[in-house]
């Protein structure tokens, strides 16, 4: 399997809704298109997979946001255009999808959303295409059920390469391993997730993404609804429910974390307390954005008044803390 690199992507012909002038993943990676509504992320999809004029020959298995049925069973649709070994997998991945198998004997019609989205997304990745594109596949999925669906998601994408359009911050942190934000038909800003969430090249990334703090880890103990992680030499304590040793993924906004100047272990009530450094300080909007170098990139927002109280600058010592409940963790 070869890695996908395409060059000059363009809709229509002047790129004025997309323009993008390269996109590379690498063989079997998973790369997520991040951004607003209107940023053209949809569009782009659509160019990648044929169905709009100008746009590469990739043969991929492609998805779009809303799933398209046919007149017939649910059984009937989930195995539309496969061969048996691939209907029978689709099966299997419906399965872990949680489609409940007494459907397959009803109309299409009579599915509910979340539940056409599991037939959809089973159906899809049971194809041969080496390469799948994804639009925004959890969005008919009830919040609660989002996790477990991504995981299976992840799972069965194995050997496969995937480009996911998803505005759903978590979202991006579950399905992906790399994402390109898009602002304005045009990619901003492209890297690992983590970086890309946590340090955003500049205001107009930082307003699609939303500052965050996207954190890799491994799971240790739980206590109750909480979990700690290992990430590094922090200790990050955070709603979770993961198997101790489990790859696990921390996220926190920016605006959950709290400053204090020097490095003070006594300082605030939250669980999760860090000393660290004044790494950078930039301006977003009305706001300041302080990254801390604490063993890793925490990234902070402030008001001006704030900066000056807490006379931040530069190569300071400082104590973060952040609230347990703020944090949220989920499989990585």
């Amino acid at each position: 399997m070869a890695p996908l690199v395409v060059e000059g992507l363009r809709f229509p012909a002047d790129g004025s809704i997309v323009s993008v002038e390269r996109l590379s993943v690498e063989a079997g990676g998973r790369l997520i298109i991040f951004g607003p509504n209107g940023a053209g992320k949809t569009t782009l999809l659509r160019l990648l997979a044929g169905v709009l004029p100008g746009g590469p020959l990739l043969g991929a298995a492609y998805q779009p946001q809303h799933s398209h049925l046919f007149r017939g069973s649910a059984g009937w649709n989930l195995g539309l255009g496969l061969n048996s070994e691939q209907a029978a997998r689709a099966r299997t991945l419906a399965d872990r999808f949680g489609l409940d198998p007494a459907l397959y004997q009803e109309p299409a019609s009579a599915l509910s959303g979340g539940e056409r989205q599991r037939l959809s997304l089973a159906r899809t990745l049971a194809r041969p295409e080496p390469w799948v594109l994804l639009d925004e596949p959890l969005a008919a999925l009830d919040v609660a059920d989002r996790v477990v669906v991504a995981a299976a998601l992840v799972d069965s994408l194995s050997g496969k390469g995937a480009i996911i359009v998803t505005h759903d911050r978590e979202e991006a942190a579950v399905l992906g391993e790399r994402v390109a934000v898009m602002v304005g038909g045009t990619i901003a800003q492209e890297g690992p997730v983590a970086e890309v969430f946590s340090l955003p090249v500049d205001d107009r990334v930082a307003k699609a993404v939303g500052v965050a703090n996207v954190l890799d880890g491994v799971a240790g103990s739980r206590e109750g609804p909480l979990c700690s992680i290992r990430v590094g030499a922090l200790h990050v304590w955070g709603l979770g429910d993961l198997e101790e040793g489990a790859g696990a993924r921390v996220l926190f906004g920016a605006e959950a974390v709290t400053l204090f100047p020097g490095h003070d272990a006594s300082a605030g009530s939250a669980r999760n307390r860090w000393p660290g450094t004044v790494a950078v300080l930039r301006e977003t909007g009305r706001l300041i954005e302080v990254i801390v170098d604490a063993g890793s990139p925490i990234a902070a927002l402030i008001t001006p008044g704030s900066r000056e109280a807490l006379q931040l600058a530069p190569g300071a010592p400082v104590t973060l803390t952040v609230k347990a409940t703020a944090v949220r963790v989920i499989p990585r």
